[in-house]
């Protein structure tokens, strides 16, 4: 008989300290399978489970009370070679997850060459689930080998950037080793993310399974694999490529080698051996690390979506949620995500067309963020780069997640973390708006004109024209100039694909993009 542990269960693990230790795997036989904690050769906490039919096992053991470690984890049953864990420690875990801004390595990332050189000892450690979009030999092979990683200046280039500069910013607050699990998968659909099950309870779930089924038909069998191994052989060469001059320059961004060796090829083939495809990635990755206890989740994820999606996105975006929750025994568990930057094609832009995917998306993200408990949504509209959908600079979108996770998930007082969102519009001769959020003081950017404040406004023909902006002496509140609308019937902030956000807090944090109907006249209610 023998213990098979999921392969988060490595030596260097980090778990959560403050609620309960969870080991799970399997066994080939029914068996009592038993768990138990060593600090300096002492017993600390001990539990145990009994199998189920299939050999699985659960072990629930009592929770560690403050960050420690390390620890030694035995897992034991009769008859069974035993399984050790060394060097663990109780401390913060956190799970990033989404695509490819997510994924996105250190390494490549702005300013990485200066920075890596001079990454100390950390007190982070990482664990990548190995990627998948079925559970088959190689993922299995890909799980054996995985590792939790002790972050410094050898390893930090291939953790996902976004993640690692989170992690580093939670470490500054607190005195606990960092433990981030990195479940990412690039070019990856909202439905790729959760169980067909989840998938159905919706009408916008079930589009997905729709459209998946349509264009699966498309090709038979025969054919899906002909062009499958097309599309894996243009795929090798391009990463062949991509290899060599990463060999020459490791902190090559996606852009510059974009410039350099060209796009990767896009789209692969669809049908039913398609990795992505509904509940892939969930039934692959996720389940293989639930239900590892969290203190949260990061998530940048929504670009994909944007392909005839971009409406039904928040509904999907919800049962997401709700499911993570479910699977990782967490009604609570916070939940802190990117809403999509600024983003356009060059064909686009040059065309003068937008059709407004991308505006539409990040609205479904804030419905979702001010419709769900513990769901937090951090604001990086400045951050996007043009005709590039992987920008950067992925300093700004981690330190920004971070700072929702100090203030709403570790409760420090005087954390300025939420972007300023609008409360209000009233019309008079022109528009006022007035602002919430994390700030004292609204800045708009020097030297903005009408055609680059970034707001709209439209009579109740719907037609928006642009609007001169100003701050009022109060520091919270716009006034919107615009002489071509008589009667203000809607207003909008950044509501585009691609463009100019120049409204700022006088911290940092850029505004919410935002559309609203105006229902108030200037002294009304």
């Amino acid at each position: 008989m023998a213990i098979r542990l999921n392969g988060i269960f490595k030596d260097n693990m980090v778990f959560q300290w403050g609620t309960e230790l969870r080991i799970f795997g399997s066994s080939d036989t029914k068996c009592i399978v038993r768990c138990e904690l060593f600090k300096d050769e002492e017993s600390v906490v001990a539990a145990e489970s009994v199998t189920e039919e299939d050999g699985s096992f659960l072990i629930c053991a009592d929770p560690i009370e403050e960050p420690d470690g390390p620890f030694e984890i035995r897992i034991t049953a009769e008859g069974s070679d035993p399984v050790i864990i060394k060097n663990a420690y109780a401390g913060e875990v956190w799970l990033a997850a989404g695509q490819m801004n997510m994924e996105y390595p250190l390494a490549r990332s702005e300013f990485a060459k200066y920075l890596i050189p001079k990454i100390g000892k950390t007190e982070i450690r990482y664990y990548k689930v190995p990627k998948a979009g079925f559970l088959d030999e190689a993922q299995a092979q890909a799980e054996a080998e995985s590792e939790w990683l002790d972050v410094d200046y050898e390893t930090a280039g291939d953790m996902s950037a976004v993640a690692f500069y989170f992690a580093q910013s939670i470490e500054s607050r607190i005195d606990a080793k960092i433990g981030i699990i990195q479940c990412t998968f690039g070019n990856s659909t909202i439905d790729c993310w959760q169980s067909v099950e989840s998938l159905m309870t919706t009408k916008e779930g079930e589009a997905y399974i729709k459209e998946f089924d349509e264009r699966t038909s498309e090709y038979t069998p025969d054919e899906f694999d002909k062009f499958a191994a097309e599309f894996a052989k243009r795929e090798k060469e391009y990463n062949d490529k991509l290899d060599e001059a990463l060999i020459e320059n490791p902190f090559l961004t996606f852009a510059e080698a974009e410039r350099e060796i060209g796009p990767a090829p896009w789209p692969p083939p669809i049908g039913p051996k398609a990795v992505r495809h509904p509940g892939s990635f969930f039934d692959s990755m996720i389940l293989r690390i639930a239900p590892f206890t969290l203190r949260g989740v990061i998530f940048y994820q929504g670009e994909s979506d944007t392909d005839g999606h971009q409406t039904e996105y928040g509904h999907a975006f919800e049962t997401l949620i709700r499911e993570w929750r479910e699977v990782f025994f967490d009604d609570e568990l916070p939940f802190i995500f990117c809403q999509l930057p600024m983003y356009i094609s060059k064909d686009r832009k040059y065309m003068g067309y937008d059709d407004m995917s991308w505006p539409l998306l990040r609205e479904q993200q804030q419905i979702v963020a001010i419709d769900m408990r513990n769901v937090y949504m951090a604001v990086i509209a400045d951050c996007g780069e043009f005709d590039n959908m992987y920008p950067s600079d992925k300093k700004t979108p981690g330190d920004r997640l971070a700072l929702l996770a100090q203030k709403f998930v570790y409760g420090f007082e005087n954390i300025e973390a939420v972007s300023p969102f609008i409360i209000d519009a009233r019309r008079g001769e022109g528009v006022e708006i007035t602002f919430g959020g994390d700030y004292m003081l609204l800045n708009l950017t020097a030297g903005f004109g009408p055609e680059d404040s970034g707001f709209e406004v439209a009579g109740e023909d719907g037609e928006f024209f642009p609007a001169e902006a100003t701050v009022d002496f109060d520091g919270k509140t716009i006034l919107l100039s615009c002489p071509m609308v008589e009667y203000p019937s809607k207003v909008r902030y950044a509501f585009f694909s691609y463009g100019p956000t120049p409204l700022h807090a006088q911290n940092g944090l850029t505004a919410t993009p935002f559309q609203v109907r105006i229902d108030k006249d200037l002294g009304g209610n």
